[in-house]
């Protein structure tokens, strides 16, 4: 294994925790209980603020202490939350506010719902916006594109998917997916086809133990860092190799797992090189500025 190193923020589901992890500078490490159940999503919004979307809606995390700086908690059943250049917010889940459907809500800045989107559907984890504005849906065995007046554009059933967590789309049209409980990565072409499929049981080491393929990053360098979530609750830390970097041909360049201090890893948001004092999103695929 090369001696990458990473500095990163991950969510411990097992734990229900927030950590900070930095290989070069191990004293800067943290772990802040998250306060909210199922937290699913992350972002940086700026001001040195990680935005940690859970079951009641979000809370404001700062990254150099993980003290809880602002949240909003008053829904059941948010499973994604992005923060928006105009300061709004964007929530997802199944039935929302009283609501019927796979819902998406745009919140202002005092958390007042200014617009609700609702579409046909029982099921969404994470959303991720497009550059042209559109929502990468995870739907369970396939992936969606909505349009924000509530119509779906494009869906894309993937043989394997089962309960299938994130998307993203690179510049070239092409679109990155986390299979859940699949647990494989998957490209797709802008027409659905599979163009390649790994880092699934067969292509890994027995050590890794690819149970839930759940949130990935696309790194500037091609990479993908991904969590191999294990499991619900407590006592998860021994199993599998929790956080996985695969380089561009699909072959793990680094790995990080430490049962002293974590259960089930499901999130992770790799910080190298990003500036943490402006707003962060996918919507051409690696973290990018958000002006």
């Amino acid at each position: 294994m090369s001696r990458i190193q990473h500095r990163f923020l991950a969510i411990d589901e097992g734990h229900a925790a927030l950590l900070h992890v930095d290989e070069v500078h191990p004293e800067r490490d943290w772990t802040v209980p998250i306060g909210h159940p199922q937290a699913r999503d992350l972002q940086l919004i700026g001001s040195n603020r990680l935005l940690v979307g859970h079951h009641h809606g979000f809370s404001e995390f700062d990254i150099a202490t993980g003290a809880v700086l602002a949240e909003f908690s008053e829904l059941e059943g948010v499973t994604a939350a992005r923060r928006q250049p105009d300061g709004h917010t964007l929530l997802a889940g199944v039935d929302l506010d009283g609501t019927t459907g796979v819902v998406v809500l745009e919140l202002d800045a005092s958390h007042e719902i200014v617009r609700k989107t609702t579409f046909e559907g029982d099921y969404v984890r994470l959303i991720r916006q497009t550059a042209r504005g559109t929502y990468l849906m995870s739907c369970n065995d396939r992936i969606r594109e909505g349009s924000p007046d509530g119509t779906y554009l494009r869906d894309y059933p993937v043989e394997g998917f089962y309960h299938a967590w994130k998307s993203v789309q690179r510049p070239d049209g092409h679109l990155l997916v986390s299979a859940g409980y699949g647990a494989f990565l998957v490209e797709l072409a802008a027409d659905g086809t599979v163009i390649r499929q790994f880092g699934g049981k067969d292509e890994v080491p027995e050590a890794v133990n690819p149970f839930f393929y759940a949130t990935f990053q696309l790194l500037a360098n091609d990479h993908i860092v991904l969590a191999n979530w294990q499991g619900h609750g407590e006592g998860f830390g021994e199993s599998g190799i929790q956080l996985l970097e695969f380089d561009a041909a699909g072959r793990i360049v680094w790995q990080w797992s430490d049962a002293t201090r974590i259960s089930s890893l499901q999130g992770v948001l790799v910080l190298d090189g990003l500036d943490t004092a402006v707003l962060h999103d996918e919507r051409n695929g690696p973290m990018e500025p958000l002006r």
